[in-house]
């Protein structure tokens, strides 16, 4: 029998991180509950592995762990919920794997696709966006990295923060604790620009609540 330590720590590591992915949005949703959020109340049921794997090997993709993670606690949201975040739209799986594909796609018949000057920049059908919006959260499945990035037009993914999920919620919470988010008494979302990170000029953590 072939011993393979390396191989069972990664595999141990990979489930502990989807374990505290689960975890951490488990801990936000309910926060919002508290808070009398309206939007979490519309997130749809997860998926099963079999599912996502199906979904996956649809799209001829490989998701990370963090990505798979997020899509079994729930597939999504209805709707313009914004069940998560202000102004972000939580897609369902095959919803988020058809809009990389797509955008990959137009690159294409725009043909920025062979466009040196434009490779950097360019949407690929590996970009999975967790969070949506005009410059979508991606899952870059090019790479097992469990992180996410924000997509831009003028940039790429190289002018962004890469973070977890985990740190991710984290800097949600700072948001609810320090003003820069809140909701509503009717269940909606508000934002405070004054109070976010970075608003009085310290560059260092611009983009931590994109």
């Amino acid at each position: 029998m072939t011993d393979e330590p390396g191989r069972a720590a990664t595999l141990k590591e990979m489930t502990m991180s989807a374990t505290e992915v689960t975890h951490v949005l488990e801990q936000w949703a309910q926060r919002l509950r508290d808070l009398g959020a309206r939007g979490v109340g519309q997130l749809r049921a997860g998926l099963s592995s079999d599912q996502i794997d199906a979904l996956s090997a649809q799209y001829d993709l490989t998701l990370p762990e963090d990505a798979r993670a997020i899509w079994a606690w729930h597939d999504g949201e209805d709707t313009g919920a914004q069940s998560l975040a202000p102004y972000r739209e939580f897609p369902p799986l095959r919803d988020a794997l058809e809009y990389a594909r797509t955008c990959a796609q137009n690159a294409i018949d725009w043909g920025a696709a062979d466009d040196e000057e434009l490779a950097a920049i360019i949407y690929r059908r590996e970009f999975v966006p967790f969070l949506g919006y005009q410059h979508p959260l991606v899952f870059d499945c090019r790479t097992p990295a469990p992180t996410t990035t924000m997509w831009t037009p003028d940039g790429g993914l190289e002018e962004t923060i890469s973070m977890t999920t985990v740190e991710r919620v984290r800097w949600w919470h700072w948001a609810l604790d320090h003003g820069a988010w809140s909701i509503t008494a009717d269940g909606t979302w508000a934002v405070d620009f004054s109070r976010y990170p970075g608003a009085k000029g310290d560059l260092s953590v611009r983009d931590v609540l994109s």
